[in-house]
């Protein structure tokens, strides 16, 4: 078998991604011909057709959906064998950083981590997407970075031992409903379950986010109505006997334009451990470490404030 061509591996991973040769060669800056001639060598070298016509559309081979993660591997590597680091300055830092994250994160945590490093670093910039399949989109190297409570706890291949996870603080759900609902204090799990409820189950994901907190809930309690975003809680509880579930930390926000209020859940419910993610090959990035160094202290200062509050009560 010949060997493959090395240099044929952005066009792999660009024709793995967008399963169209046309989209594949603008991304790569060639031609269409070019990359025509490029998948033809790639399927002589691999000796497996990788794009193949079903219907209007050309779909992957098994072989090349198998492949598709590790490309992108190979190639994010090779881009940081090919960067010259030099002394890290971050007030001469030029940097793209991509993020992902719930409301928690955009609302609890980012703001303040992104103030205290444009103040330092005004070259940084950053991207922010809504939760979707964590694990596998740092591992892509589709985001830099994800902070997510989400269960992450199946995750298993080389994405178990390229993710690194690291819990950034814990807190607790409470439930979201209309102010004139009949429900007030404090409730358990059979008060949840006697009424009709709306749960938040983000993008690619295969359970619900109040799954978290009580195992397997969604399936023994089907949610009446599935939303995308925590935002999206008070407007559907607001006028009904629904219950919503949301982060502690995060229903003060909810709660502020819409006529509903939170009930304290029972210890029931267990905590949510909010969990930072990235890929092992950034372990050793100075401007990646610097920015997770914020991520964590921001997340401290957050907890010693729920201290000091509690303290005062």
């Amino acid at each position: 078998m010949a060997e493959l061509d090395l240099n044929l591996l952005p066009a792999l991973d660009a024709l793995l991604h967008s399963r169209n040769v046309t989209v594949a060669a603008r991304q790569i800056g060639v031609s269409q011909p070019t990359m025509s001639g490029m998948l033809g060598r790639l399927r002589d070298q691999l000796h497996d057709p990788l794009l193949v016509r079903v219907g209007k559309s050309m779909q992957l081979t098994q072989r090349a959906g198998a492949l598709l993660p590790e490309v992108r591997q190979m190639l994010l590597a090779a881009e940081k064998l090919t960067l010259d680091p030099g002394p890290f300055e971050p007030e001469n830092l030029e940097r793209r950083f991509t993020m992902m994250t719930s409301e928690f994160g955009l609302f609890i945590i980012f703001p303040q981590v992104m103030d205290q490093m444009m103040a330092t670093a005004k070259g940084v910039q950053f991207d922010i997407s809504a939760i979707d399949q964590p694990v596998e989109s740092v591992y892509s190297g589709k985001v830099d970075l994800c902070v997510t409570g989400d269960l992450i706890d199946d995750i298993g291949g080389e994405a178990a031992r390229s993710v690194r996870t690291k819990t950034l603080m814990t807190d607790r759900f409470v439930a979201i409903v209309d102010n004139g609902h009949p429900l007030t204090g404090r409730i358990g799990l059979d008060e949840l379950l006697a009424y009709p409820h709306v749960a938040t189950q983000f993008l690619g994901s295969k359970r619900a986010v109040e799954d978290v907190g009580s195992r397997n809930l969604s399936n023994r309690h089907p949610p009446r109505v599935r939303v995308p975003s925590f935002l999206s809680i008070a407007p559907m509880v607001a006028g009904t006997h629904s219950i919503g579930i949301v982060p502690a930390r995060l229903a003060p926000r909810l709660c502020c334009d819409a006529d509903v209020r939170p009930l304290i859940l029972s210890d029931e419910f267990a905590e949510i451990a909010i969990k930072m993610l990235w890929h092992i090959r950034d372990d050793h990035d100075a401007a990646h470490a610097w920015l997770r160094g914020m991520m964590v202290a921001r997340c401290q200062e957050l907890v010693r404030e729920t201290a000091i509050s509690a303290d005062a009560h």
